[in-house]
């Protein structure tokens, strides 16, 4: 049913008075607005929602500011085995030569207080040579890449230095590819044998690893040394490829990871059509955090790094894994309380029920992280009725309205 003129002049009135004051209550038994309206005369409602579902997602890893490096057993979350992959710029105009003395070393920045899994431990690496081609901005968790069994370099992540870098000896076929292809007199030539020939490297953990790094690679350089000088040449391109085995599921709870392997898709078209009250003031989509299990999962060493916060998407998305990892647009951030993200879908129904724009398909996954990897245990809709994800109405009586 629809409001008169006056009915929804009233109540916008209303409405724009308390998103003014910010008026938000933090939770469920509390009101709204209570300095300028009665408490008797707010009524809360809530919905259970059901209409949720799990979606599988194929994420662009590629070219993110950061890139994941090393393997985690999760207790919770299962085990994660992360490879990194680069392919450092070659020389674009014949400046330099390469000799005979000169050496070849990947300088790569790594995040220094960024650990994911045992911090007592030690992540040590394997360098390989790459056997196909790809491509950094299309790179996506299902890009095939396949290496060669050449083993052309190693390092561990204690030999990183004072500022985040760890120096990385590089040789064996690559170093005489490398250095075959950089000396090429013609810049034509050079630049299409690099482009058609190399494939580039892959950082793999070795399977002692027990926690994961974040490098960034914009920040990497391979450097060229000589016995009077050394040239430093940035990375044409990276990615990195998460590879989860998963654990048992955990009864009446979801498991989420910033990767977007799974998202949640949501049916808010139809919860609105179950508002018990059309004139609310306030519309919140809740979802609860079992902070407990996630807190007391670990044991003394490890730790995980923070997912600051969810996302939800609404519209009708052509590439979904573009829209939740870099697209800023029909976007509604939900934010951590008291183990508890919530969002303010307001609009959204108010556009449903008074302008006739119906809700379109809505997504809800953890907050990019740019690289970083992160993950959330929540309760499902087969939760007890206090922790199940849930529709919370503030609404202003049908008394206080006329």
């Amino acid at each position: 049913m629809y409001l008169t003129d006056k009915a929804v002049s009233k109540r916008w009135l209303i409405f724009f008075i308390l998103v003014l004051f910010g008026m938000t209550a933090c939770d469920e038994t509390y009101t709204v607005g209570v300095d300028f309206i009665q408490e008797s005369a707010i009524e809360i409602d809530t919905v259970l929602i059901d209409q949720i579902d799990f979606i599988s997602i194929d994420p662009y890893l590629g070219q993110l500011t950061y890139s994941a490096l090393g393997s985690f057993q999760d207790p919770l979350f299962g085990q994660l085995i992360s490879t990194l992959y680069f392919k450092p710029s070659i020389n674009a105009s014949n400046t330099d030569t390469v000799l005979d003395d000169m050496s070849f070393e990947l300088k790569l920045h790594i995040m220094q207080n960024e650990i994911y899994g045992d911090t007592s431990s030690t992540a040590v690496f394997d360098v390989y040579r790459i056997q196909n081609n790809w491509h950094g901005p299309s790179f996506r968790q299902s890009t095939e890449v396949n290496l060669e069994l050449e083993r052309i370099g190693g390092f561990n992540d204690t030999d990183i230095d004072t500022n985040g870098n760890v120096h990385v000896a590089l040789g064996g076929s690559w170093d005489a590819f490398y250095r075959e292809i950089f000396n090429i007199d013609d810049d034509s030539t050079r630049l299409t044998r690099y482009a058609e020939e190399d494939f580039g490297l892959a950082i793999v953990p070795k399977n002692t690893t027990n926690r994961i790094r974040f490098a960034t690679l914009s920040t990497s350089r391979l450097l060229v040394i000589g016995q009077e000088d050394t040239s430093s040449y940035g990375m044409q391109d990276w990615a990195y490829k998460v590879e989860r085995r998963d654990v048992d599921p955990i009864p009446n709870r979801m498991l989420l990871h910033n990767t977007f392997e799974k998202v949640i898709k949501i049916d808010i078209k139809n919860i609105g059509k179950q508002l018990p009250n059309n004139n609310f003031v306030r519309a919140e989509l809740v979802l609860e955090e079992d902070t407990t299990r996630a807190n007391t999962s670990l044991s003394e060493h490890e730790q995980r790094l923070n997912v600051p916060g969810f996302r939800m998407s609404e519209g009708n998305f052509i590439d979904l894994a573009y829209q939740f990892g870099f697209s800023d647009e029909n976007i509604i951030n939900g934010y951590p309380s008291r183990g508890r993200f919530r969002f303010d879908i307001t609009r959204l129904l108010n556009d449903q029920i008074y302008n006739n724009n119906p809700i379109k398909d809505s997504y809800i996954y953890p907050y990019v992280n740019a690289g970083y990897i992160g993950s959330n245990i929540l309760y499902s809709k087969e939760a007890s009725s206090d922790k199940r994800p849930r529709l919370i109405i503030h609404s202003i009586k049908p008394e206080v309205q006329r």
